[in-house]
């Protein structure tokens, strides 16, 4: 369930005097992981005002999967494997790169 455990209910359903959100078990079950996860984000990283950089910047988590050649591994539906090359850049701009050094492999001929 994405990470969240009954500690994260225990959270949500817990007095607001002692730290909880004061939701009961029945509407906390009811609710959207969505719903979860935004009740559950540090207010901290909601802060950050418009135009600016925060101070501190999380990885993201696929840098942080990355092997030491910089490639990170999935598997699609069909369960074929997919490799990736984590680069800070999207894969259609990678591929439009490739695409563009060929053509001027190309013109070199």
């Amino acid at each position: 369930m994405c990470g969240i455990s009954v500690w994260h209910v225990r959270i949500l359903c817990d007095n607001t005097w002692e730290g909880g959100r004061g939701y009961t078990p029945d509407q906390v079950s009811k609710m959207t992981l969505d719903n979860v996860l935004m009740l559950l984000t540090d207010r901290k990283i909601l802060k950050a005002k418009e135009g600016r950089r925060g101070k501190k910047i999380m990885p993201l988590a696929a840098s942080v999967m990355a092997g030491k050649d910089g490639m990170i591994k999935g598997r699609a539906a069909d369960g074929s494997e997919i490799r990736g090359k984590i680069t800070g850049k999207s894969k259609a701009r990678q591929l439009m790169e490739a695409e563009e050094k060929k053509k001027k492999r190309r013109k070199r001929r």
